[in-house]
């Protein structure tokens, strides 16, 4: 149950807050540079398979080992890390073949999926020792 609920609240933490940044920060600066190359819709499926699949590789590489070493610190750090190479992969990627991309995307999206990942996983694991204490 400990699993779940740490999957769960990771999840909606970082749904919750990458929503809000989505709207008011990326899009905005996503749209300067490459409105032109976005589909004609959202595609939500490959979407969500990234956000469910991230947030499970999340707490299989991060957030159940701080669990069970009862170190939420070590949850944003570790997680912090994991978000600025996962993130980085993308924007670097995508800066190194699209010509459109710019270092300001890549900067910020970069350093937003650090900030992201770390603190999601660090909320999901203090949730869960506060629900469990002996977790």
């Amino acid at each position: 149950m400990q699993i779940i609920t740490l999957y769960l609240v990771t999840t909606i933490v970082f749904l919750g807050i990458d929503a809000v940044m989505l709207k008011l920060v990326m899009k905005p600066l996503f749209d300067r540079h490459i409105a032109d190359l976005y589909p004609d819709s959202l595609r939500v499926g490959p979407a969500g398979l990234f956000y469910l699949g991230y947030v499970a590789g999340l707490l299989y590489l991060v957030s159940v080992p701080a669990l069970r070493d009862g170190q939420p610190m070590q949850a944003a750090i570790s997680g912090a890390v994991l978000g600025l190479v996962a993130y980085g992969t993308y924007e670097f990627t995508n800066f190194a073949t699209l010509r459109p991309w710019s270092w300001e995307q890549v900067i910020t999206d970069t350093i937003w999926g650090g900030v992201l990942t770390g603190f999601s996983a660090w909320v999901g694991v203090v949730v869960v020792r506060t629900i469990w204490p002996a977790a």
